[in-house]
């Protein structure tokens, strides 16, 4: 049988000739997951071939599918992963580490019991539990995280954080970076623009075609042209001339404090939570702050590596901030705005939440930056943050919030910046 020839919908009707394929707008759930009882208790499948990605986000999309039609007497939740025909059941492996995170995480809703489900129709049970990461890895990151945090900055660097009148200028580390003449990443609320080390810097907008148009193409190619521009410690005028000029283009005159129109709307709103500039209040913790100080014009505190499951892929948490009881959130931003929407993409930002909560309060190898932060690596909390929606969402919100509270999640709403 192939892949074609196989599909889970087929196997889920008959189980329950009331499975549902078609996509569900109210719950903002894709034709991807059939949605139906296997022997009398609720049921996702997710269809074979799928991005790895969509089985991770099945998890929370199949809780919020559960919340909203589980009996009183429900209390577990099979997820069936659709495999490839001949697909060896160790290929999805990977996945499975990050799928047992979550799994394992709530807090507050049914078990989760995962299959994998192939062409022979005969589902397979596989146990899963929490993530494991590989200590010389995470080890390797603190090291890099320890050096960035102490790296002094001078020269040309120091000079132009120190002489750049806008707030939305930073400079961020570069973790692992080789080139140790230029190790800062300059950055326009978020948007990388270039790096600077003592001696020289290289306008450069992080793009691989800079002629294609749009954002913030358009007005780097007006601004500073589509070759990179190095200037040395003589060229310091000249350099804070092109940042100001890029600044003013991006700004909005009549709202002054909001985030740069660069067309990276997330990035400029993790830069305002990691300068501070926005602050989140949490309902239990009260306001949060930035984890680590901004010293000589550096964000320390901005990019920071995670590991959700599988191999050791970096993926770089939003944001990552602190309690006054000294205890690390880790911040997963979205900006519904930007195209995502209030429904599936921000529920899915609940997940990612768990995975990096769970890579900090598990990797142990991590105490050392932690400790120089001031900080219980241990005692990790998260939460999913976004501008405030309007109140006709209240409905999908009042969803979210549903769903992150079965994983100990918060949901934080914040005042857009400039509004």
């Amino acid at each position: 049988m192939t892949v074609a020839a196989f599909d889970v919908l087929d196997w889920a009707r008959a189980h329950d000739p009331g499975a549902d394929g078609r996509r569900d707008n109210r719950l903002s759930l894709s034709s991807r997951l059939a949605r139906f009882r296997w022997d009398g208790t609720p049921a996702v499948a997710v269809r074979a071939g799928v991005a790895p990605k969509v089985r991770l986000d099945a998890v929370v999309d199949a809780l919020a599918w559960y919340f909203d039609v589980a009996t009183p007497t429900d209390d577990t939740l099979h997820l069936l992963l659709g495999a490839e025909d001949g697909a060896d059941p160790a290929a999805l492996s990977d996945q499975l580490g990050a799928i047992g995170t979550l799994a394992t995480s709530i807090v507050d809703g049914p078990q989760i019991r995962v299959w994998l489900l192939g062409p022979n129709g005969e589902p397979q049970h596989r146990p899963v539990r929490a993530a494991t990461f590989d200590s010389s890895v995470v080890a390797r990151w603190t090291e890099w995280l320890l050096t960035e945090a102490r790296r002094p900055v001078s020269g040309l660097a120091r000079h132009l954080v120190q002489t750049v009148d806008t707030p939305a200028f930073a400079l961020y580390p570069k973790l692992s970076s080789k080139d140790e003449s230029r190790p800062w990443q300059m950055r326009l609320d978020g948007l990388e623009i270039g790096r600077i080390g003592a001696e020289s810097a290289t306008l450069a907008l992080a793009t691989s075609d800079p002629t294609k148009p749009g954002e913030p193409r358009d007005t780097w190619r007006d601004v500073v042209g589509t070759e990179p521009r190095t200037v040395g410690a003589a060229d310091l005028g000249s350099l804070r001339a092109l940042i100001a000029e890029l600044v003013g283009r991006w700004s909005d005159p009549e709202h002054p404090t909001a985030v740069l129109r660069h067309g990276q709307a997330e990035h400029a709103l993790e830069a305002h939570l990691l300068t501070g500039r926005t602050r989140l209040t949490s309902a239990t913790a009260g306001v949060l702050r930035p984890a680590g100080l901004i010293v000589s014009g550096v964000v320390r505190s901005a990019q920071f590596p995670t590991l959700w499951g599988g191999p050791p892929r970096a993926r770089y948490l939003d944001a990552l901030l602190a309690d006054d009881a000294g205890r690390p959130w880790a911040i997963e931003l979205k900006d519904q705005d930007a195209g995502g929407g209030m429904g599936a993409y921000l529920r899915h930002g609940i997940g990612q939440a768990v995975l990096y909560r769970h890579f900090i309060s598990a990797a142990t190898a991590l105490d050392p930056y932690f400790a120089e932060l001031g900080l219980g690596r241990a005692e990790c909390k998260a939460a999913l943050a976004f501008p405030a929606a309007a109140p006709s969402a209240a409905v999908k919100i009042d969803g979210h919030r549903r769903v992150a509270a079965a994983f100990g999640v918060e949901v934080i709403e914040f005042p857009r910046p400039g509004q």
